[in-house]
């Protein structure tokens, strides 16, 4: 548009000059001569104009251009106008600093993303209201919520039990997260400034493993030293009572109660072995040796183990899972001491109450999402007691020594396998494995 005019312009001011002379041609051809040569001067002046005032413009069109559709890679060119030059100077050192500044700023943001997806830290995100935006891998195995369904509430709202925990989490604190199955985690809210606005987001840290390994070093040391020292003092008392029987009195009556009395202790001896025993099986447990096995046959033969002990007891065994076998990468021998601690609590806790209702002990296989039940319709269990159920040596039972469940303890966590223990529906207990 503005060539179009400039071009009327042009035609105009040479039209109007070459018309005033064109009629009196005749009578002064000099001067039209003149008009002639200086109508072709204007021509070329109005040319080398356009040219002077076109491309500047044209340039500051292009700069527009590239703000609009965010192109930072382009440069302007220069142009015969020292004015437009320096403009154009200062826009590409501006458009060099923009690229520069985007490609940093694209890298870190590829990098805190790929950071986050690979940490194994579990990271939330909240938008400005503090509604759910985002959760990484690790948060979405940790706290077990399906984003979908979770996105854009607020954690009061949620549904997932885990998440509405993680609201009285305040702003730079820290706050610990008891689950069943002896899990902890560690959480911290925190906030960065995104759009000049605070945004919030949380860590989640599974403190479980670290506090196994870090409590097996502090009671293993002194078990293994209480063991030594027992297993020495039980062996040479066992001595020293086997010599003694060989002084029993020869009326038959002292002797018989001397004999007895030595018996007795013996007995106590013996008992005490057994006691340091079981704590020693904590400290010495091996390292699994894995292998591709079949879960369905390992559960068939501690089952079939227990089957006396249950007929005794009047409790009703189903397996769920017959038929079907179940590969898994685990250490047989391991699972079987497993199983077996398991049936024994199951058992032991059913044998507590007393009910006119029939006892059962259910073990299920959800091929869907890899876990193993194994249901009793014994006492409900608190969620006060659910949360020490794994303490080491924590026990609900007045002789119990809290041995049973931390070896199963030890021993998922040495398969990696995800597990809990707890009352669905204040109804009996699960002791539920996730086979991963």
């Amino acid at each position: 548009m503005l060539r179009i005019e400039y071009s009327l312009l042009t035609a105009l001011i040479v039209g109007t000059l070459l018309g005033i002379t064109f009629t009196i041609r005749e009578e002064y051809p000099l001067l039209f001569i003149a008009a002639e040569i200086t109508s072709a001067l204007i021509v070329l002046w109005m040319i080398r104009l356009w040219r002077f005032v076109h491309r500047p413009l044209k340039e500051l069109n292009n700069a527009l251009l590239q703000l609009e559709h965010n192109d930072f890679q382009s440069r302007l060119k220069a142009t015969s106008h020292p004015m437009v030059n320096k403009l154009v100077l200062v826009f590409n050192a501006m458009m060099e600093r923009l690229q520069s500044e985007r490609v940093k700023q694209r890298e870190q943001s590829y990098f805190l993303d790929h950071l986050m997806q690979a940490s194994p830290h579990g990271i939330i995100i909240l938008d400005y209201d503090e509604r759910i935006l985002q959760a990484n891998p690790s948060a979405l195995l940790m706290t077990e919520m399906n984003l979908e369904k979770e996105k854009g509430k607020l954690l009061t709202e949620a549904e997932n039990n885990f998440l509405k925990r993680l609201a009285d989490i305040q702003l730079n604190q820290v706050g610990e997260i008891n689950l069943s199955g002896g899990r902890r985690y560690r959480c911290q809210k925190a906030s960065f400034i995104f759009k000049g606005f605070p945004q919030y987001f949380l860590i989640i840290q599974d403190t479980f493993v670290d506090d196994v390994r870090k409590e097996k070093q502090a009671y293993s040391k002194v078990i293994r030293m209480m063991s030594h020292e027992v297993n020495n003092t039980v062996g040479a008392a066992n001595s020293y009572l086997e010599t003694l029987k060989v002084f029993a009195p020869e009326e038959e009556e002292s002797k018989e109660d001397y004999l007895d009395a030595l018996q007795v202790l013996q007995r106590r001896n013996e008992s005490m072995a057994t006691f340091m025993r079981n704590f020693a099986s904590v400290v010495k447990l091996p390292e699994p040796d894995k292998q591709w096995i079949d879960l369905a046959e390992v559960l068939d033969r501690v089952c079939r183990l227990y089957e006396p002990k249950l007929e005794l007891a009047q409790i009703h065994l189903s397996k769920q899972y017959r038929g079907k076998p179940i590969g898994v990468y685990a250490d047989a021998s391991l699972l079987e001491q497993l199983f077996i601690n398991i049936l024994k609590n199951a058992v032991e806790a059913i044998s507590e109450i007393s009910t006119t209702e029939e006892k059962t002990i259910e073990v299920n296989w959800n091929e869907k999402s890899n876990k193993l039940q194994i249901c009793n319709s014994g006492p409900v269990i608190s969620k006060e007691v659910e949360e020490k159920l794994f303490t080491p040596f924590f026990s609900t039972k007045p002789t119990g020594q809290g041995v049973g469940l931390t070896l199963c303890r030890d021993i998922l966590v040495k398969h990696g396998w995800d597990f809990r223990l707890y009352s669905p529906d204040n109804h009996g207990a699960v002791f539920e494995i996730e086979i991963r």
